[in-house]
């Protein structure tokens, strides 16, 4: 297919790199004239342009733009879409983006791939970035079933495993297992970062391992991703907290009280569960 990618980032340039591979023609959408020369010698698409018009020629275009562009997107780029064009995005939030976009386009399905790094921009891009990802998309029943059945194929093609979820449903689980581990991260790391003792942070840093990056990875991301997921999933990462809060304060009681029994069956159960997770 003639597929157009708009941003060519972590995730649109990464689209880039394995939809070529995959013999699919891709029309590449850059921010600047210096995003476009990056792009251009990564070779992240096969045309590669600042000029919306060249959206004319896709079969199907991938939004892969901040959260911000997609709750409100340019009347430029809205009027670059043709109407017959079956139309995606990558967003990390479906509600508000598929409420948007339901209304600008009759072909739009909203999607989004369990997948990134802690890098961002033209250069972070890699064409296996999707292998084995989860990718879920998001149809509703105003959704044109040509539209979601083209957009599962290709999801397919690309080595990953397609689920699917209302918008509701979506954003609901995603704040529990992406958007609260960043913001859990981010207050781990900001505990540890002990400023009132030199010398002891210095230990702290020293020692720290592969446990605490792991544990901390996602609270070094993309610090703007992290304000627009707090801004347009609000509730739902709010309900996230609450409830890990209540949890942790479960784990502090019977520490409190030395229950080492309890303490030792709720790190069992948690253990036990875990894989449930993580295959």
């Amino acid at each position: 297919m003639k597929i157009g990618i708009v941003g060519l980032g972590l995730i649109g340039g990464s689209l880039g790199l394995k939809l070529q591979s995959l013999n699919h023609t891709i029309y590449g959408i850059a921010n600047n004239k210096f995003n476009e020369k990056k792009a251009k010698e990564k070779k992240l698409a096969n045309f590669v342009s600042c000029d919306l018009s060249l959206l004319k020629k896709c079969e199907l275009i991938i939004l892969a733009l901040p959260i911000k562009d997609l709750i409100c997107p340019s009347q430029q780029l809205v009027e670059s879409i043709p109407k017959e064009t079956i139309l995606t995005d990558v967003g990390s939030v479906k509600e508000p983006i598929v409420n948007t976009w339901e209304n600008l386009h009759p072909l739009f399905v909203g999607s989004h791939p369990m997948a990134g790094t802690e890098k961002k921009g033209v250069d972070s891009g890699f064409k296996s970035l999707f292998k084995n990802a989860k990718w879920i998309i998001t149809p509703t029943q105003n959704s044109d079933f040509n539209a979601v059945r083209t957009i599962s194929e290709l999801i397919k093609s690309m080595d990953c495993e397609m689920c699917k979820a209302s918008p509701k449903e979506h954003d609901e689980a995603v704040s529990l297992i992406s958007h609260l581990p960043i913001f859990l991260a981010s207050a781990l790391i900001e505990t540890a970062h002990t400023k009132n003792n030199q010398s002891f942070l210095d230990l702290t840093q020293k020692l720290a391992s592969t446990g605490f990056a792991d544990t901390s990875r996602v609270g070094g991301g993309n610090e703007q991703l992290g304000l627009d997921l707090a801004i347009n999933n609000q509730i739902n990462i709010l309900n996230a907290i609450n409830n890990f809060k209540n949890k942790l304060d479960i784990l502090e009681s019977l520490i409190k009280e030395k229950n080492w029994e309890l303490l030792s069956n709720k790190l069992a159960e948690a253990k036990k569960v875990r894989h449930n997770f993580t295959n």
